[in-house]
């Protein structure tokens, strides 16, 4: 038999949806920014993009766990 699905488990779906969309938005603008500071310094190295989407990652996986250790 197949197993109803409850309002509890849509609730945990739209949380966990909106944490990835979340860490998806904090990466895209640290490299967004990254690209914009490269273009504006005419730099041949992306430095400031590499730096930025690792200083993102980092951002994005401490946002997640402050939320899961919250939710608990």
């Amino acid at each position: 038999m197949k197993k109803r699905k409850t309002p509890k488990d849509f609730n945990q779906f739209i949380q966990y949806s909106s944490l990835a969309f979340e860490m998806i938005v904090i990466m895209g603008l640290g490299v967004f920014a990254g690209i914009k500071i490269d273009d504006w310094l005419n730099l041949n190295f992306p430095v400031f993009t590499l730096v930025l989407m690792i200083l993102a990652f980092i951002g994005a996986i401490y946002h997640a766990i402050k939320n899961f250790i919250k939710k608990k």
